[in-house]
């Protein structure tokens, strides 16, 4: 990468990383983005890290609609 910063570098490729190793899921009835959160990370408050990763989704995080697919990203 001739020309880019090692800080940058970096940056893109845990970019491309977490692009790669995150996980697609399919709202059902029910869900939360917090029940979710809870199930993958182990802490309901990480809930702002799948709605951050589906921003061009989901518009309100407290309206989620069953049948929406989304990006969940990998743990920190």
């Amino acid at each position: 990468m001739a020309g880019v910063s090692a800080s940058t570098a970096a940056a893109q490729i845990a970019a491309v990383v977490a692009a790669v190793t995150a996980k697609r899921y399919t709202l059902v009835a029910g869900d939360s983005l917090s029940r979710i959160a809870k199930r993958e990370y182990g802490d309901a408050n990480a809930w702002h890290r799948i709605y951050e990763a589906n921003r061009d989704i989901i518009k309100d995080p407290d309206l989620i609609h069953p049948g929406q697919n989304l990006t969940i990203p990998p743990k920190a």
